[in-house]
């Protein structure tokens, strides 16, 4: 079985990678485009350029797919483009394994199962391009493609497979290592997934026949303002330091409240218990 990460020099790529990896028979290669490259064995690819997309996509020749580039701000182009050039060469026997958002329930009222509707925000919202690009690349898969797996995740946090953490929780530790207060909202609701259960349920689905649409973390939700204590006193800092941070917002900006996620479904098709 031949299997492509896309995007394995990143913070969930990587740990997707190295699980890959551990896959018995499994042959795997990845690609990364900002210098430096994580692993020696990975191929330089920008996925927004077609032709050299077509060369390494023909030569590797993969069964199983996992895209898991991201780019924030720039996420449209990498939906209009790389995820396009991807898709055009999928045949009905390669799995695709897409990491999706949250983000797609622009409207703030978890918590949310896989059947509610997604919602985009307005052109000139802040988060637009990469909300409304991750709900187009939803929609892009579930009607070109039949063999998928599209998992939505949360904030995504953590230590993954090479030591590097998420960063939010990086800044954090910054911040209470020098004894300095931080603040987060206690408005905004999330599932929380760490990135390392993020990667063992698609280094699970490598392997598995399942398809379809799953929310993936924790069974329960909390503020980032709950979560971010919880992880200061699991560090072992004083978290007295973490404040709740202010809930003023400018229309344009306003992110949405309650994007949790019901993680039941999931829990049906892994032996993983999150958290």
């Amino acid at each position: 079985m031949k299997v492509c990460v896309f995007g394995a020099s990143g913070y969930v790529g990587a740990s997707v990678f190295q699980l890959a990896k551990e896959i018995p028979e499994a042959e795997v290669t990845g690609t990364y485009l900002e210098e430096p490259a994580l692993f020696d064995d990975l191929y330089k690819l920008d996925v927004n350029q077609p032709e050299s997309f077509s060369d390494f996509y023909k030569e590797v020749d993969p069964d199983v797919v996992i895209w898991s580039v991201m780019d924030g701000p720039n996420e449209h182009e990498l939906t209009d483009q790389g995820l396009l050039h991807l898709i055009t060469h999928l045949t009905p026997q390669t799995k695709l394994i897409y990491i999706s958002s949250d983000f797609v329930f622009t409207e703030g009222k978890g918590p949310y199962s896989e059947a509610d509707p997604m919602s985009k925000l307005p052109d000139d919202h802040l988060f637009s391009s990469y909300a409304n690009a991750k709900i187009k690349a939803e929609r892009f898969i579930t009607n070109e493609l039949s063999n998928y797996v599209i998992l939505r995740a949360g904030p995504i946090y953590g230590e993954n497979k090479i030591g590097k953490l998420d960063e939010r929780t990086d800044k954090l530790s910054c911040y209470l290592r020098s004894g300095k207060p931080v603040a987060y909202r206690d408005d905004l609701i999330r599932t929380f997934v760490h990135v390392n259960d993020l990667a063992k349920v698609i280094q699970e689905q490598i392997e598995s026949d399942v398809t379809g649409i799953y929310h993936t973390g924790e069974s329960e939700s909390r503020s980032f303002y709950e979560f971010m204590r919880m992880t200061a006193e699991q560090f072992g800092y004083n978290k007295q330091l973490v404040e709740k941070g202010s809930e003023r917002e400018k229309v344009d900006q306003e992110v949405p409240k309650d994007t949790s996620l019901n993680t039941e479904k999931i829990r049906q098709i892994t032996k993983l218990t999150f958290g």
